[in-house]
């Protein structure tokens, strides 16, 4: 893919500062091609870049965040740009992937669960309340 984008644009549509940015292009978060003095970013270059700025805006530590990314690259190896794809979320501890279906720490790898607590309660009642019960299955 070719890298379009100057790092003014980038800055505007990420959300990341200049010094942010090249900062990260420092210690290879992202790695833009650079034509005189000015870096050029991908599509997935922004994508990541994107990423980056959001969970740092909500409190994540970049040590955190490259341990999360290392994490993520070994858990999912046959994928280059884990970033692009996936759903990210943080709550300032830590790097919450969801990832067909499934959702763990980049962090600490530990995998977690979802159940909709609201269905359980409306199956409980419909049970309850139904003249089968005995018949009936509550879905897990």
């Amino acid at each position: 893919m070719e890298n379009n984008y100057p790092t003014n644009f980038v800055c505007k549509l990420t959300g990341a500062t200049n010094n942010q940015l090249k900062y990260w292009v420092s210690i290879g978060l992202v790695r833009p091609v650079l034509e005189g003095k000015t870096f050029f970013y991908s599509f997935k270059d922004i994508i990541k870049l994107r990423v980056l700025a959001s969970l740092r805006r909500n409190g994540l530590s970049l040590q955190k965040i490259k341990h999360g990314i290392r994490n993520l690259s070994e858990v999912l190896p046959d994928d280059n740009e884990p970033l692009s794809h996936l759903i990210i979320r943080t709550d300032g501890f830590d790097m919450i992937v969801a990832e067909k279906g499934r959702y763990f720490s980049a962090i600490t790898r530990q995998h977690y669960f979802q159940f909709d607590t609201e269905k359980i309660m409306a199956e409980i009642l419909e049970f309850k309340t139904s003249p089968r019960q005995s018949s009936m299955k509550i879905a897990i």
